[in-house]
């Protein structure tokens, strides 16, 4: 009988430590979608993520000068992101309508449109002022990164047009 209290004790101990692990892992993602929603601070993330990816692959001058340009271009890039933030919420509202009208839903989707059209400006327009100022090997370690990852993202999209 002593054999299966233990056998019983350590199936409980797993069976404690699995439940704590998923209530961890639903609290830190109920925790992060909260944020979210919350008043433009997912802007700051979002620029935060993309200044930090960028600058991991800089050394010295280029990265101050990196920092440099985001610094400038942030009120930008966070006003970008706010209008397209404020866009797809009233395209959501549209398509939500229990009878939606088509003029309404057409200048949401043109809102998201242009909103879209403006964050890929800002991002073209960060991109443009860092290459005017970065050494050339910056440069090349930029491109090769961007050619990588167009080219990933080309050889998923041809997956996914198999599977299709």
């Amino acid at each position: 009988m002593l054999k299966n209290k233990n056998f019983l004790y350590i199936i409980l101990a797993l069976s404690l430590a699995l439940n704590v692990f998923i209530l961890g892992v639903a609290g830190y993602y109920g925790y992060q979608l909260r944020g979210f929603g919350e008043d433009g601070q997912w802007i700051e993330k979002r620029i935060t993520r993309l200044e930090t990816r960028f600058l991991q692959r800089l050394d010295g001058p280029d990265q101050s000068f990196a920092r440099g340009v985001f610094r400038e271009r942030r009120p930008e890039l966070r006003k970008a992101f706010a209008q397209l933030g404020d866009a797809r919420h009233d395209v959501g509202t549209a398509l939500r309508a229990a009878d939606p009208d088509p003029g309404t839903l057409t200048a949401a989707i043109d809102k998201s449109q242009g909103a879209a059209d403006m964050v890929n400006k800002s991002l073209h327009g960060l991109l443009r002022d860092l290459a005017q100022g970065l050494s050339l090997e910056a440069r090349q370690k930029i491109s090769e990164h961007i050619r990588d990852r167009h080219s990933h993202h080309e050889r998923n999209s041809r997956h996914e047009g198999d599977n299709e």
